[in-house]
């Protein structure tokens, strides 16, 4: 994986103009090392960044057109170093903007138990520029959005649809709640055109209750040159504090259901208390007309209205 800083190859060629270059290649090792050197074209790698093809694939750019002026495998003493000549042809018709490729010096260890080889690539970036009229083009796929983690995850991805290399930035931009933008990653990685690259962003510390706008910017950025910016689609969220309100209705419906109770037992309570005065009251009657309480002991002798009296 690698990136445009230094140490790599860049050139401007019209289309069918051809340039010869040279390549060293040091062994900082104690033992010969046998290293093989090949061009290759070069794609996005997974997280960000460039990686070169795989030798063997069918190369259809920059790695089809840089041709080895030396032999292909080099072999180099301990702490020695040995040059490696290419050359780079332009096709004809080969229309203006930017194109990459890389020179690739591969060293394969011998394999260890089990079978399995090791190969350690490093790669050099072939920057090439056809001139002509330059076509800075930048476009954004859907914003995609899911909640993890109490926080809301944004994903993007910057498209490169012009003829130029560009670098790019980008933000999510919000709306609502007072939230700051938050930057996008990863940021500053070449999109070569035709080329993509997908971006993320994370908005945590959300107000509870409220609406919010979410969109997100990308800025492409030609090396010395022009910059255009892209906006995405609106993702609007609706922000309501769920869990806390669902536990306050619990609460609620638990207060109400306990009033409910307690009103049917104090109601309960009070039509016994109604009974009771009632029978006391009937009972008080009874004996103030010199009666016995209703059903309660005759005394021996006293007459009633279905049984005479007797004496002793």
């Amino acid at each position: 994986m690698t990136t445009l800083t230094g140490g790599h190859f860049g050139y401007a060629l019209k289309a069918g103009a051809r340039i010869e270059d040279s390549a060293v290649v040091h062994n900082e090792s104690e033992e010969t090392r046998t290293f093989h050197v090949y061009g290759a074209d070069v794609a996005h790698a997974a997280g960000g960044g460039l990686a070169p093809a795989q030798e063997g694939r069918r190369m259809s750019a920059v790695g089809a057109w840089l041709r080895l002026d030396s032999p292909a495998t080099v072999t180099v003493g301990p702490k020695s170093s040995a040059t490696v000549r290419f050359s780079l042809t332009v096709p004809v018709g080969t229309p203006p903007g930017s194109y990459l490729g890389s020179l690739v010096t591969a060293l394969r260890t011998p394999a260890v138990s089990g079978g399995v080889n090791t190969e350690t690539r490093i790669a050099r970036l072939v920057e090439l520029t056809v001139p002509g009229t330059s076509d800075l083009q930048v476009s954004l796929t859907e914003l995609e959005h899911r909640t993890t983690g109490g926080a809301e995850e944004f994903t993007v991805t910057v498209r490169n649809t012009g003829n130029v290399l560009y670098t790019f930035a980008g933000t999510l931009n919000v709306t609502g709640g007072s939230v700051s933008p938050v930057p996008l990653t990863p940021t500053g990685i070449y999109v070569i055109p035709g080329g993509s690259a997908t971006l993320t962003g994370r908005l945590t510390d959300l107000p509870a209750l409220g609406r919010l706008a979410v969109t997100a910017s990308v800025t492409a950025t030609v090396p010395g040159g022009a910059t255009r910016t892209a906006r995405s689609d609106t993702v609007r969220l609706f922000r309501f504090p769920w869990l806390p309100a669902a536990l306050a209705c619990a609460g609620l419906l638990a207060l109400a259901l306990l009033l409910v109770l307690t009103r049917r037992r104090r109601r309960a309570w009070l039509r016994r208390r109604a009974d009771e005065r009632t029978a006391l009251r009937a009972l008080r009657r009874e004996l103030r007309a010199g009666g016995p309480p209703a059903g309660g002991p005759r005394e021996p002798g006293r007459a009633t209205p279905d049984r005479p009296a007797t004496g002793a």
